[in-house]
């Protein structure tokens, strides 16, 4: 029963996904060649924003179910952690006991951003394992009203916190640590409540979206921090289209990228340095490529693929069907 009302994989989604990690790897294995490759630093936010939609609407779907948090957190660790493990135990970090709690930003804070090692990669991965520490809690035990209400103050305090972060932390802490990229990732939740019919006033959402995305380009200009909350906009946008889609897409490269990347994602620099100190010079992104593409696909056949069919089984959630999905399921 419970497949027969779960919708097809979004294509459209997936290669939106593709097209992220596309960027990133482009900004990391070209960027120094020319610098329009740098832009694909972007593709973390567009990662950040997807996270929020997908995970959020996830949670807004099983809220009532039975096994809400274990069936959640159970799928998370056997999608999240293995692969980590493995990343940490093929190159492991300064501090790498921080690393095993995503927890890595508390030794940053103090010794400064270990911008050179591969397994800093894992800064964003961190933000997102702890946005999925309280997310969960607010999507339970909140209401529809107060949810939204909680949603939105987080998403207008985010630009707050990078200005003071920016003002009171060394380096780049704004960019690096959680309360900076609240406006991405519950952006994404917001897009997954729009589409359930959690929105009353699209008006009034667009108008706060603008108004906090105009303010942070203000305080920039006034010498702020980079105005994340302009590129969340742009994300959630290019996101909510992609939701909205019907059609397929043919853009089969970005969509093998897209559900492979998480490896790349994860070993793409590693791969990377292990090509450069083999003496291939400025062409070590070229010949490292197609070398990640086939240890991710290795990867997902091996290691992935398995473990997240296996979690599927060991928890999988019990369904309350209400009488309208079972008479559209019939």
């Amino acid at each position: 029963m419970r497949s027969s009302l779960q919708p097809d994989r979004s294509e459209p989604l997936d290669a939106l996904r593709g097209l992220a990690i596309a960027m990133v790897i482009s900004c990391h294995y070209f960027g120094f060649i020319n610098a329009i490759f740098r832009y694909g630093v972007l593709g973390v936010d567009l990662f950040f924003v997807l996270s929020g939609f997908l995970i959020g609407g996830i949670l807004l779907d099983s809220r009532k179910q039975p096994r809400y948090f274990s069936s959640f957190y159970g799928r998370r660790a056997f999608r999240i952690l293995p692969l980590y493990w493995l990343l940490l135990a093929i190159s492991p970090p300064d501090h790498w006991g921080y690393y095993l709690f995503f927890a890595q930003a508390v030794p940053w804070l103090q010794f400064g951003y270990p911008l050179q090692e591969p397994a800093f990669v894992t800064w964003s991965l961190a933000i997102e394992e702890q946005f999925y520490l309280f997310l969960p809690v607010l999507i339970f035990w909140l209401s529809r009203q107060w949810l939204i209400r909680a949603l939105w103050s987080c998403i207008l305090l985010a630009p707050v916190w990078r200005w003071l972060f920016a003002t009171y932390l060394h380096d780049q802490s704004w960019e690096y640590l959680l309360p900076g990229r609240l406006d991405e990732l519950l952006g994404g939740v917001l897009i997954a409540c729009l589409m359930r019919g959690y929105c009353r006033s699209p008006a009034t959402w667009a108008v706060l979206a603008c108004l906090t995305a105009i303010c942070d380009f203000a305080y920039f200009l006034a010498g702020a921090p980079f105005p994340l909350s302009c590129v969340a906009l742009m994300c959630c946008v290019t996101v909510w289209s992609g939701a909205v889609a019907q059609q397929r897409v043919m853009l089969r490269p970005l969509i093998w990228m897209g559900r492979r990347c998480y490896a790349l994602y994860l070993f793409h620099l590693v791969v990377l340095n292990a090509i450069f100190d083999s003496g291939f010079g400025i062409y070590s992104g070229l010949v490292a490529l197609p070398i990640a593409c086939i240890l991710a696909e290795t990867s997902w056949r091996a290691i992935e693929a398995p473990l997240i069919d296996y979690a599927k089984r060991r928890f999988a959630r019990e369904e309350v069907l209400t009488s309208t999905q079972i008479a559209r399921a019939t």
